[in-house]
């Protein structure tokens, strides 16, 4: 049988810091498209950063409240 370890220290920064880095990379992506599609320069790119940021840290929190769980 294996037991389910824990996570390091190393492995659980590495785990929230994708998470936060892969939000705000589809926020920036989607916003740029937005941006060449409509032709809204500065909005698209800013709006979609914010969502992005915003979707990482509540990726980052259900990440921390699972862990707590365990």
């Amino acid at each position: 049988k294996s037991e389910p370890k824990k996570n390091s220290g190393l492995g659980f920064g590495f785990k929230i810091s994708t998470e936060i880095v892969a939000a705000l990379i589809v926020g920036v992506g989607i916003g740029l498209l937005v941006d060449n599609y409509f032709n809204t320069k500065p909005f698209g790119l800013i709006i979609f950063f914010i969502l992005g940021s915003f979707a990482g840290l509540l990726n980052v929190y259900r990440v921390m409240r699972r862990i707590e769980k365990q």
